[in-house]
């Protein structure tokens, strides 16, 4: 069953905060967080026949957003982090500014899997099929990812 035209525009006003910090997170500029959303959404609208599930929109709108920053990334050479980022963090504690900041200094291949498995809630598997990659290869970058953290941040505390 094809999901309707206004079901459609509800899942993504549900999405829409989940696909932005996701799209800052990977990207680190403003604009093209939202120019990444955007697509995103077209994209999914055109090819909402390929939905089978609708209780699977989740996942498949932000493998799909995963796709679009990946061709964002590949036409980029530098990175900028910007000053505005500020307003999509994770709290207004200094800790929680703290270690948004120190996720955005990750890798990128450790800033995907932090993202989605801390901030958005995906599991490991999930994760392992947005990006394409084993769930073994997700858990490694995890482990990773929570070393550099806690290194990054134990000077803080």
């Amino acid at each position: 069953m094809i999901m309707k035209k206004e079901q459609f525009c509800q899942k993504v006003r549900e999405q829409e905060l989940s696909m932005y910090r996701y799209a800052l997170g990977i990207l680190r500029n403003s604009a093209d967080a939202e120019d990444a959303v955007g697509e995103t959404v077209l994209r999914a609208y055109d090819h909402l026949k390929q939905l089978k599930d609708p209780a699977c929109f989740r996942s498949w709108i932000m493998s799909i957003l995963v796709n679009v920053t990946k061709n964002i990334l590949s036409g980029r050479k530098r990175l900028e982090l910007p000053g505005d980022m500020n307003q999509y963090e994770q709290g207004t504690c200094g800790e929680k500014n703290e270690l948004w900041y120190a996720v955005m200094e990750l890798p990128h291949d450790f800033r995907h899997a932090v993202i989605l498995y801390y901030y958005e809630g995906f599991r490991t598997r999930e994760i392992a099929q947005m990006l394409e990659i084993s769930e073994g290869t997700v858990k490694s970058r995890l482990n990773r990812a929570r070393q550099k953290l806690k290194t990054a941040l134990e000077g803080l505390y």
